[in-house]
């Protein structure tokens, strides 16, 4: 059945035609030439509009369909040592773009902590939606007599038909907008990008959706509340029509949607309450949005099947990773990993060290699981990146975690392991992953710079021991940077600082340096300094070189085998101050240099470091020098953020 739209009437002499997207339009017109004209307009505006949807995703799709093919070009070129025009090309290109686009871009108060690359793909989005919002509008006024009420006057505009095209936009951005915020991310299979790197975009979409669909109810409500005559006759049928209330109903909920996503509001009711009343609202718009308009219900569709196939997957790989025969029980059940919980340290720097053995097979290194704490809140699941480096030749995998104490869940365990009263206790532990993307095969071949502040250790630890445990060619220089605020934090991954050390001495980790620096106090404390000395940074092999921003820090060596010195390994007492990543990022560019060949940086910690890394590798980076075959001009950055 025909529904009653724009003021048409259907009669024996009455054509229909079909309008994708939109009511059916009947023809000829037998209104007055003004109303004529203007649903001439509408249904105009309409196909522009429809137009305008499939080419913004036509050219979504011809970047993923790019940056799909730069990446198998890149992985191409790389498999062969030949320096080819091609693999120098892919080489200077990239090295361009992180010299010009990776520095942190201005706005930070609004924008946050993100690159120029983020904003710029931002920027080119909106300058789209807002072109396109705004041509192909018809920009006149009609004035038209209304039925039955000849002193009355009936105002059609071009009003009517914009508010729809943004409407329209708003319906074709939606599943972009789900899928920049899926763990399970099919643009990070396509890109390479770890999904977490996507969230920007998924916040700012996000907010222009509400615009729109702000602007898009202000519209027709002027238009059907003043516009139209009479009044209030018109308004009140038009708002009890039943796809109008569905549209008032999607209007609340991404008004709520935007409003408790604000850090403000994130803040006052906890982080928990805004992931779950986001995920579940979300997907009520979305159902709210296909009653409203189920013409273009293909938009919400694609958008439910975006959220459906990442909940079921992230389901399925729970259930592949923890269902399994149990042991001593029979058949199969739900089996959760036993984590040993250990706290280190003090009230203003309390940290958990949490470590299990869980079968599964190896992750790759810099990838991070999900991990919930059944017995302290079901509900909840956090990401936290192993410290461990995976086994990939046994079906055992250990897992290490260093998580500081904050709010919540993280005070909650180290609230068990205080109980304790120094001795280790157990918790059941359910993991989901891994995620996130790896830098390893970067690492392997390059020289290396990992930096991490606090428990940011973890993310770069595993990559640093992984490229010592494949064979080398060359020798390279790898630096490990590692900020902490007092000397009792290496006891946080004091096996693994001590393996390394011993690496360092057998000539296993040849090129290994190791710089820590201690922010929160001048000099050891009396029970661990033995002696205070200034090392030389002289160390060994082709890619040593004297450490420049160690001269304004005591360097101090002990009896502990934790902080005893030894060649290229350092420990900087900076009493109240902070390293200059600058100078690191700098120091470590002339040792590479020495060695030759790309140069790959891994980070994780405060944000603060983050953007130091940001603006000290962008100025590393000379396409010039990569295009005449110096790679030395190649410095990537990869760092871990999951804000």
């Amino acid at each position: 059945m025909l529904e009653t739209r724009h003021i048409q009437e259907l009669d024996a002499n009455s054509t229909i035609k079909h309008y994708w997207g939109y009511a059916d339009r009947i023809l000829p017109c037998t209104k007055d030439a003004g109303t004529c004209a203007y649903l001439d307009s509408v249904y105009h505006s309409h196909q522009i509009s429809m137009l305008y949807t499939f080419i913004l995703w036509a050219v979504l799709g011809g970047v993923l369909v790019f940056m799909l093919s730069l990446r198998y070009g890149k992985s191409v070129s790389r498999s062969s040592d030949i320096k080819t025009p091609l693999r120098r090309g892919l080489d200077s290109l990239g090295s361009l773009g992180r010299r010009w686009m990776l520095s942190e871009a201005p706005g930070r108060g609004m924008l946050g902590r993100v690159t120029l690359l983020q904003v710029t793909v931002l920027a080119s989005l909106l300058g789209y939606l807002l072109i396109f919002s705004l041509v192909g509008v018809t920009y006149k006024t009609w004035i038209t007599p209304t039925k039955g009420h000849p002193s009355l006057k009936t105002i059609r505009t071009g009003f009517g038909g914009w508010g729809d095209r943004v409407g329209a936009l708003a319906y074709a951005l939606t599943p972009l907008t789900i899928a920049l915020c899926s763990r399970e991310s099919i643009l990070s299979l396509i890109t390479g990008i770890p999904y977490q790197h996507f969230n920007f975009l998924h916040r700012w979409t996000g907010r222009v959706i509400f615009i729109q669909s702000f602007l898009h109810t202000l519209v027709w409500t002027l238009v059907e509340g003043r516009f139209y005559q009479p009044q209030p006759e018109t308004y009140t049928a038009f708002i009890k029509q039943k796809y109008i209330v569905w549209g008032i109903v999607a209007q609340i909920m991404i008004t709520f949607l935007y409003v408790f996503s604000t850090s403000w509001a994130i803040r006052l009711t906890g982080y928990e309450f805004f992931k779950k009343t986001h995920a579940l609202i979300g997907i009520l718009y979305l159902g709210a949005c296909w009653a409203h308009w189920d013409k273009l219900a293909c938009w919400m569709i694609a958008s439910l099947i975006i959220v459906l196939a990442d909940f079921g997957i992230r389901f399925l790989r729970t259930a592949l990773l923890h269902v399994g025969y149990r042991k001593g029980k029979p058949g199969l059940g739900f089996h959760s990993a036993i984590a040993t919980v250990q706290h280190y340290g003090d009230d203003e720097d309390s940290v958990v060290r949490i470590d299990f053995d869980f079968r599964h097979s190896a992750w790759k290194p810099g990838q991070h699981f999900y991990l919930c704490f059944p017995a302290l809140n079901i509900w909840q699941s956090h990401p936290f990146t192993p410290s461990s480096l995976p086994d990939g030749r046994s079906d055992i995998q250990h897992h290490t975690y260093l998580i500081r104490e904050r709010s919540g869940i993280t005070a909650k365990l180290a609230e068990i392991a205080k109980a304790t009263g120094g001795d280790s206790c157990t918790t059941p532990v359910i993991l989901t992953g891994p995620y996130g993307g790896t830098s390893t095969n970067e690492a392997a071949s390059s020289n290396l710079l990992a930096v991490a502040g606090g428990t940011g250790v973890t993310s770069v630890l595993p990559t640093l021991q992984d490229t010592f445990t494949v064979a080398q060619t060359g020798t390279r220089a790898v630096d490990l940077v590692w900020v902490v605020r007092k000397i009792q934090d290496l006891s946080w991954i004091a096996p693994e600082l001590a393996e390394l050390k011993s690496w360092m001495s057998s000539g296993k980790a040849s090129g290994l340096r190791l710089r820590i620096f201690v922010t929160r106090e001048t000099a050891p404390p009396e029970s661990l300094s033995s002696s205070t000395s200034s090392l030389s940074e002289k160390g060994k092999g082709c890619c040593s070189k004297r450490n420049k921003s160690e001269k304004n820090g005591v360097i101090v060596s002990s009896s502990n085998d934790l902080t005893t010195l030894q060649d290229n390994f350092s420990i900087t007492y900076l009493g109240g101050a902070h390293p200059s990543i600058k100078e690191v990022v700098g120091d470590f560019a002339e040792r590479a240099a020495i060695c030759g060949g790309r140069s790959q940086v891994i980070g994780a910690g405060p944000m603060e470091i983050g953007t130091a890394l940001r603006s000290a590798v962008a100025k590393e980076n000379h396409a010039g020098r990569v295009w005449r075959g110096d790679e030395s001009g190649i410095m990537a950055l990869e760092w871990d953020c999951r804000s």
